[in-house]
């Protein structure tokens, strides 16, 4: 299985389409009611069919009331869908959002606190909407592509940012690719830390989602203003 999270609006449910040829909701769930929906895929990658899972969530909106409703969504789906056969997570970005601010923060630190370090390995990002940039643009959003990978998207062990061309299906794969070349590598991902913790495998304590390290994000950044990590143009 593979965790797909992101801003709303960042572009998952066309990485979705891209794939399974769908019609997915391409303006993002609604916060209110969110509902986390699994998708089977089956690419040709290196010539062979392979099998993936992939987890669509509703797009974080950098409100705690709702961003708290949407992870316990994921946790109470994950349970029911065997959490320890999550393989990989891969988050989503909007490249024309030239600086990662405010919601683009926010949602990046809880998605680092869903994994956890130990399983960022296991991590892919994507930046999405690139058809919507005009192509003498392009070298100048590279830019912001390879800011992003060396800053805030660099997490010990995780690849690259990826490029990711909206409805196309061979970038999509590109992406997949990565972790089928894991999985033929027998590399066995940990849990989420979500997961453990929800479990109680941290300190022995079992926690209620508001206290796990994605809750207590989600709930500081309730009391915290707005933030800027970088310029990348």
């Amino acid at each position: 299985m593979i965790l797909l999270i992101g801003p709303s609006g960042s572009g998952k449910s066309s990485f979705v389409k891209s794939l399974t040829g769908e019609i997915v909701q391409l303006n993002g769930h609604k916060p209110c009611t969110p509902e986390c929906k699994a998708y089977k895929v089956e690419p040709i990658i290196d010539g062979r069919l392979k099998s993936f899972i992939l987890i669509d969530t509703p797009g974080f909106v950098d409100q705690p009331e709702k961003d708290l409703k949407i992870l316990e969504n994921i946790a109470m789906t994950l349970t029911k869908m065997a959490p320890d056969k999550v393989f990989g997570a891969i988050y989503f970005h909007n490249i024309t959002e030239v600086r990662m601010t405010g919601t683009g923060l926010s949602v990046l630190d809880i998605f680092k606190a869903i994994c956890g370090e130990r399983f960022y390995p296991h991590v892919a990002f994507v930046t999405t909407m690139w058809d919507t940039i005009k192509p003498q643009f392009h070298r100048k959003f590279q830019i912001t592509n390879t800011e992003l990978g060396n800053g805030p998207m660099k997490l010990k062990g995780a690849p690259g940012v990826f490029r990711r061309l909206r409805d196309d299906d061979e970038c999509s794969k590109d992406v997949l690719q990565h972790f089928a070349l894991l999985s033929r590598q027998r590399a066995t991902p940990p849990p989420l830390l979500l997961m453990m913790e929800l479990r109680g495998e941290i300190r022995g304590e079992i926690r209620e989602v508001g206290n796990t390290a994605a809750g207590r994000r989600i709930l500081k950044d309730e009391r915290s203003g707005p933030r800027i990590c970088c310029a990348v143009m």
